[in-house]
């Protein structure tokens, strides 16, 4: 471990930061691979409309090829988490990003429904690697004046990434065989692998880990760099009493025999993981309504295909709107009042798409719901990492995805065409009403308000 009070001055310089070019340049890198990893998550989605006729699946194939890459992400999250708190986040993200493009284009080899589905588990296991990551690089690199808004917006464009399967789509449909347009569909999964060596040479790693595991020459050296772009003057102290308790608290747990190992069973950690999971889980099954589900919904219905596959990507463009605006309000009105606004907005647009007379209409309501419920994806990432310090950031983050997916993409989505074929076409978005109902209670009375707080500050214990 660094100095304390060596890292105590680097965080308050950090923090006082603006936007750098550093900082946008990560900015960037990280939206590039979140937009790879939205193509992979969500390319089933089409993929699922073009085959399940030729291919006679039935509903539980359907669902068990729709969830397959999330039963590879609950274990991949989990583990990367872990690993990312001791080896660091850049190195567990570059491995992630090379072994799902990989796996990616591994499915077009074979049709054999068997095949694709063990490849889409494996490419879960990289990707579980590849979607908290980001987040925990751009919280701990961030000042407190830009955090929300700017992790917002950049997640915002991995809501908008999910509108290029559904765009990709149109074009392969149609225009090439049925035999080869869900192969190219896979193979374009597996182009990310060519960014590799830039990310490698341009991406940093979190100063906030370098400085937690005694390498506080190259955070220095990542700062100062900040500083110079940003105008300021190199080494002027910025040490306050709060950081330096904080870090000391910080240093003193992480010094703790297999305090790691336990510090997320015990309060206040506990609590605050809890209340995490919540968010996360209902923010994930209504994304996998929207991303996987909504182009056979919307056929059943009565759309076409290319009537469905239109309506998605209206529906995902109503979403990166709402996620670039939470991120906005969240530091404006603050973290509690914010998830208030876009849970009862998401509860009113399913209800109003449940009951929908015609398929006009539920278009419109899914364009409201999901501008309410994509929204909440930033923001339950946000949140999280605004709950934990950073010797346990990764590894809370890691099983917040683990089981907020587990619970939403395979419990609650995974159990959608089932749903959809017993209770009608309304009864999955009833579902995701009474989900965004129960979130609201415990957040709203048990959560802590984190708005204008340095990272370090909202995730002390």
């Amino acid at each position: 471990m660094s100095d304390p009070v060596v890292t105590a001055d680097l965080l308050g310089r950090l923090d006082r930061l603006p936007m750098t070019r550093t900082a946008r340049l990560t900015t960037v890198l990280l939206i590039v691979v979140w937009v790879a990893e939205g193509f992979e998550a969500g390319i089933i989605g089409p993929i699922l409309l073009i085959v399940k006729a030729p291919w006679h699946l039935t509903s539980q194939s359907t669902a068990q090829l729709g969830v397959a890459s999330t039963l590879g992400i609950l274990v991949g999250a989990a583990l990367a988490g872990r690993l990312a708190d001791r080896y660091g986040r850049k190195v567990v993200l570059l491995c992630g990003i090379t072994l799902f493009s990989v796996f990616a284009a591994a499915c077009a080899v074979s049709s054999d429904i068997g095949w694709i589905m063990a490849m889409r588990a494996l490419g879960g296991l990289a990707l579980g690697a590849v979607f908290p990551i980001p987040y925990l690089l751009l919280s701990e690199l961030l000042g407190k004046r830009s955090r929300a808004s700017v992790i917002a917006t950049a997640s915002a464009m991995l809501a908008l990434s999910y509108i290029i399967p559904q765009l990709t789509a149109l074009a392969v449909i149609g225009n090439t065989p049925f035999a080869w347009s869900w192969r190219i569909l896979f193979l374009i999964g597996g182009l990310p692998v060519v960014a590799i060596p830039f990310v490698y040479r341009h991406l940093p790693e979190s100063p906030r880990w370098l400085l937690l595991n005694g390498r506080a020459s190259q955070a220095q050296a990542l700062v100062e760099r900040m500083e110079r772009e940003a105008g300021y003057e190199d080494g002027e102290s910025m040490v306050n009493s709060g950081t330096a308790g904080v870090v000391q608290a910080e240093y003193a747990a992480y010094s703790e025999p297999g305090h790691q190992a336990t510090a997320l069973l015990r309060q206040p950690l506990l609590g605050r993981f809890a209340l995490s999971l919540l968010i996360c889980a209902g923010a994930t099954a209504s994304g996998y309504v929207v991303v996987v589900y909504a182009p056979t919904l919307y056929a059943g219905m009565g759309l076409s295909n290319h009537e469905a596959l239109l309506a998605t990507a209206a529906l995902i463009a109503g979403g990166v709107v709402g996620a670039m605006l939470v991120g906005s309000l969240a530091d404006r009105l603050g973290r509690k009042k914010t998830f208030l606004i876009y849970s009862l907005g998401a509860v009113a647009g399913y209800s109003l798409l449940a009951m929908s007379p015609n398929a006009s209409l539920s278009v419109c309501f899914g364009i409201l719901s999901a501008f309410f419920s994509t929204g909440m994806v930033p923001f339950s990432r946000l949140f999280t990492a605004e709950q934990f310090p950073t010797h346990t950031r990764g590894t809370a983050a890691g099983w917040v995805e683990s089981i907020g997916r587990f619970i939403g993409g395979v419990l609650i989505a995974g159990s959608i065409p089932y749903v959809q074929t017993t209770w009608g076409t309304g009864a999955p978005f009833w579902i995701i009403s009474a989900i965004f109902l129960v979130c609201l209670g415990p957040v709203m009375f048990r959560a802590r308000e984190t708005k204008g707080m340095s990272i370090d500050q909202a995730g002390a214990v």
